[in-house]
């Protein structure tokens, strides 16, 4: 295995444990908040604030680069593999989301706790999406005794949800059930709490959104109305950093270093 140059961006927790993991192999690693002059083999992009950080360094990067993050904006992606960049996306990788999702939905437990006011045992919870991240979190959330239901489009993972323990309802029920839990935690990356919905919504409910920003929630609305609402991003990062940077830097090893 060769020796590389690493280009670290950003203070997120994740980000400095995967310095430490790649320095530890003997690569020259820099870390800093804005591109650096230079070539570097490889620039590595917090996970939750990828996009941000590639609007900045865009018209600085270089042909043969590997560029590393999470749901690269589609244009900036495209004149930059033009340009001969290479990108990975993380979560696009075998078993990076599936694993990631463990972090994601046991941060998620923990955010429910400190913003809310009841235990998780006996709650009757919400959980909006059955994709991979919300089937992690409404098994978590089964574990810890929590009376669960599933909101989801699909017929066949309703019925998924439902084999494993879950109520299922589809997102058209909603009117009909959302004031009945305690808590509500989305998972789909679209606007599925409206104001409608909302209006619905018992006083002393909380809602935790995890889903790629701006989330699926109107919490403008929520503003307005006091209702407890949070956007929960990077929770991976934030609860469990080492664990999350050792899912990254498995991707970095087949793509990269393992060439």
């Amino acid at each position: 295995m060769g020796k590389y140059h690493f280009l670290v961006l950003g203070e997120e927790p994740r980000q400095k444990y995967l310095t430490a993991m790649l320095r530890r192999q003997g690569h020259v690693v820099m870390e800093a908040e804005d591109y650096l002059p230079g070539y570097h083999d490889a620039v590595l992009l917090p996970v939750p604030q990828t996009a941000k950080y590639l609007e900045t360094i865009a018209d600085k990067l270089q042909k043969g680069q590997t560029v590393y993050g999470c749901n690269f904006p589609v244009e900036l992606r495209k004149d930059g593999e033009e340009k001969g960049i290479r990108f990975v996306d993380y979560m696009k990788v075998e078993g990076v989301a599936s694993r990631n999702a463990v972090a994601t939905a046991e941060g998620a437990i923990a955010e429910a706790l400190q913003l809310g006011c009841v235990s998780i045992q006996d709650s009757r919870v919400l959980v909006l999406g059955y994709g991979t991240c919300g089937a992690v979190l409404a098994d978590k959330l089964m574990a810890w005794k929590a009376k669960v239901t599933v909101a989801e489009r699909k017929e066949s993972k309703r019925e998924r949800a439902r084999t494993y323990g879950c109520q299922a309802i589809s997102f058209e029920d909603l009117p009909a059930y959302i004031g009945q839990f305690d808590i509500i935690m989305n998972t789909v990356p679209a606007l599925v709490l409206t104001a409608q919905q909302l209006s619905k919504v018992k006083g002393e409910s909380i809602i935790i959104d995890i889903a790629s920003k701006p989330g699926g929630v109107d919490f403008e609305y929520c503003r307005k109305k006091n209702i407890s609402a949070k956007l929960c991003l990077g929770l991976p990062g934030k609860y469990a950093p080492m664990s999350a940077a050792g899912i990254l830097m498995e991707v970095i090893i087949k793509t990269i270093l393992g060439d």
